[in-house]
C-alpha cells in the first residue's frame, strides 16, 4: 500500500494542527467528521507566511497562474530558526482523529505538497493567546513548506505548468509579490471569525504575505484590500467548502 509519513503512521488517536482554513469546527468537521476536542493552542519557531501558489485552485481552474496580479498564494507554516525571533508563533486549532489508512491517504493527496510533519504545541493561558509555557502539552501533525525536489510524482503537472510560467511551488522570492487569493483568504477569515476572537487576532496580526513583512491585518488594510477578499466568491461547486 502507499507509503504514509512518519506523523500520520501512528496507531490510536492523532492530533491534528490546523492554521488556516480548518480553524473553524464547522470548516474542520466537513473534513473529519468524527473529530473530537477541538481547541485552540499555540506553536512556537513557525512562521504563518502566503508563500506559495494555491495548487488545488489552479488544478481547478478556479485561479489563474498567469493572472499578473499574482493574487494566487496558499498558506504554509515555515520553521524559523533565527534566534532573535525566538518569540514567533501562533495560534492554531487542535482536535484529535482516529486515522484509517483511506483517510490517511485522503490526508496525504489533500496536502500533497506540503511536508507533513509532527511539531510541539502549547495550551494557552485561559484559552487566550500566547503562552509562557516553556514545556509543551503534545504534539500533532502539521503541513510545513517543503521545497520542489521533495514533491511527489502526482504534483509534476503543477510544477510544468507553473515553470512554464518561470514560476515555482515553493521557492518564490520574498520579493516576488505574490499575494494570497481571494476566495481563499476569504474562506480562512471566515474561518477565523467563526473560531472567536484569539483565532481572530492571530490570523490577522501572527500572518505574513510573502515578503515576511507585511501581516494580513496590514494588507487588508491597503488598498481596499479587505472589501475585495470579502466581495471574492468561490465557483458554486465549493460554496460549501470555501465558507469558512
Amino acid at each position: 500500500g502507499m507509503k504514509f509519513p512518519a506523523a500520520l503512521s501512528k496507531s490510536g488517536a492523532t492530533t491534528i494542527l490546523s492554521y488556516g482554513a480548518l480553524m473553524s469546527e464547522p470548516s474542520a468537521r466537513l473534513t473529519f467528521p468524527a473529530l473530537t476536542n477541538f481547541r485552540l493552542v499555540r506553536v512556537k519557531h513557525l512562521r504563518r507566511v502566503f508563500a506559495h501558489p494555491h495548487t488545488f485552485l489552479i488544478s481547478q481552474s478556479t485561479i489563474d497562474p498567469s493572472d499578473p496580479s499574482l493574487r494566487i498564494g496558499s498558506l504554509s507554516a515555515e520553521i524559523v530558526t533565527d534566534e532573535s525571533k525566538n518569540d514567533i508563533g501562533f495560534t492554531v486549532a487542535a482536535f484529535e482523529v482516529y486515522l484509517d489508512d483511506e483517510q490517511r491517504a485522503a490526508y496525504v493527496s489533500r496536502e500533497i505538497v506540503y511536508n507533513i510533519v509532527t511539531w510541539p504545541f502549547y495550551e494557552m493561558k485561559d484559552g487566550q493567546g500566547p503562552t509562557d509555557a516553556t514545556e509543551p502539552s503534545g504534539h500533532g501533525v502539521i503541513c510545513l513548506a517543503s521545497t520542489d525536489d521533495k514533491l511527489p510524482p502526482e504534483v509534476a503537472l503543477y510544477r510544468q505548468r507553473l515553470q512554464l510560467l518561470g514560476m515555482s511551488i515553493w521557492h518564490w522570492s520574498h520579493s516576488s509579490g505574490l499575494l494570497p487569493a481571494d476566495i481563499y483568504l476569504r474562506h480562512c477569515l471566515l474561518a477565523v471569525e467563526k473560531a472567536g476572537s484569539e483565532a481572530k487576532r492571530s490570523f490577522r496580526e501572527e500572518t505574513y504575505l510573502a515578503d515576511r513583512k507585511t501581516t494580513i491585518a496590514e494588507y487588508l488594510a491597503m488598498d481596499n484590500n479587505e472589501v475585495i477578499v470579502m466581495d471574492a466568491r468561490p465557483p458554486k461547486a465549493f460554496t460549501t467548502r470555501f465558507n469558512g
